[in-house]
């Protein structure tokens, strides 16, 4: 009768659904990918995060390198679900993870505007608000039917798409060997002395642009003037995004790490994409509407 009923048990056991894991590994929106940079520097930052993470207690295996938003959404699809998530807000909040640990340190976007042929050989830029008022509604007019190239899900394009800035906004795909570093020469490229042509970036970066080690189809790009654009919002940088079915301890030490980071290691400061100022902070729910609503990826 014992071997019976210890019997019907195994065969009970084998007919209940086995419980599957809800989730595994993370997902990393890798800085040195979008940079474009050669697989060596991928899979040293990729290790880098790794190695941060793992001391939490977090699930680190597998750790997939995402170039955009659609990876993300690709990826939350299958089973078992990833964990957890570090990158920018973009792809962090169209996960429809909860931000836990942010770099509060704002990014300011811009477009730098090639505009018409000028006077000044690789001029330095000029912000709109120096121009007198009819030159800025001229300009801002013109914006509108103007393509501006940027990198696709980068915080400084989503945000510039949610103002409506430019007429078309022409996302460009990082892939190894060419990043951020190459729209400058995608954006000279496009424009004509009768044709402008916009490029989207941080704010700080297009105030210290000039054309000088840039070519085109047309060598009067040396001569194009050029004007910054500012957004209106700024973001915050990249973060730590976790998934509900996350251990909650673990997620806790992962997230404490993040907020308590002091270290200026060249490593993992490249990994993290942070520069000489960051400070991570959990961002109430207000700022994460008001993130989501700048980014134009929710209400």
């Amino acid at each position: 009768m014992m071997k019976q009923m210890l019997l019907l048990a195994g065969l009970a056991a084998c007919a209940l659904p086995a419980k599957a894991q809800s989730c595994e590994g993370g997902l990393y929106l890798n800085p040195q990918v979008i940079r474009g940079e050669g697989s060596s520097q991928t899979e040293s930052a990729l290790k880098e995060l790794i190695d941060f993470v793992k001391p939490s207690g977090l699930s680190v295996a597998p750790v997939l390198n995402v170039r955009e938003t659609q990876d993300v959404i690709a990826a939350i699809k299958r089973t078992p679900t990833p964990c957890w998530i570090y990158g920018n807000p973009v792809v962090g909040l169209a996960s429809g993870y909860k931000p836990v640990a942010v770099n509060i340190d704002p990014i300011q976007s811009a477009v730098l505007i090639l505009a018409d042929v000028g006077t000044v050989k690789d001029g330095k830029p000029v912000e709109i608000s120096k121009l007198p008022a009819a030159d800025q509604a001229k300009v801002r007019a013109k914006l509108k039917s103007t393509s501006c190239f940027g990198m696709k899900s980068g915080v400084t394009t989503s945000l510039v798409k949610a103002e409506n800035l430019c007429g078309t906004v022409v996302e460009v795909l990082p892939q190894q060997g060419l990043g951020q570093s190459y729209l400058p020469t995608k954006a000279a490229f496009h424009w004509q002395p009768d044709r402008w042509a916009g490029l989207i970036t941080r704010l700080q970066t297009a105030q210290g642009s000039t054309m000088k080690t840039h070519t085109g189809t047309d060598e009067k790009i040396h001569m194009a003037q050029l004007v910054i654009v500012p957004a209106s919002n700024p973001s915050w940088g990249y973060g730590f995004y976790a998934h509900p079915n996350a251990p909650a301890d673990a997620v806790k030490k992962a997230a404490a790490k993040f907020l308590a980071l002091k270290s200026n290691e060249a490593g993992l400061m490249k990994a993290l994409d942070l520069g000489g100022k960051y400070d991570f902070a959990t961002p109430d729910e207000a700022t994460v509407v008001a993130m989501k609503k700048a980014l134009a990826t929710g209400p």
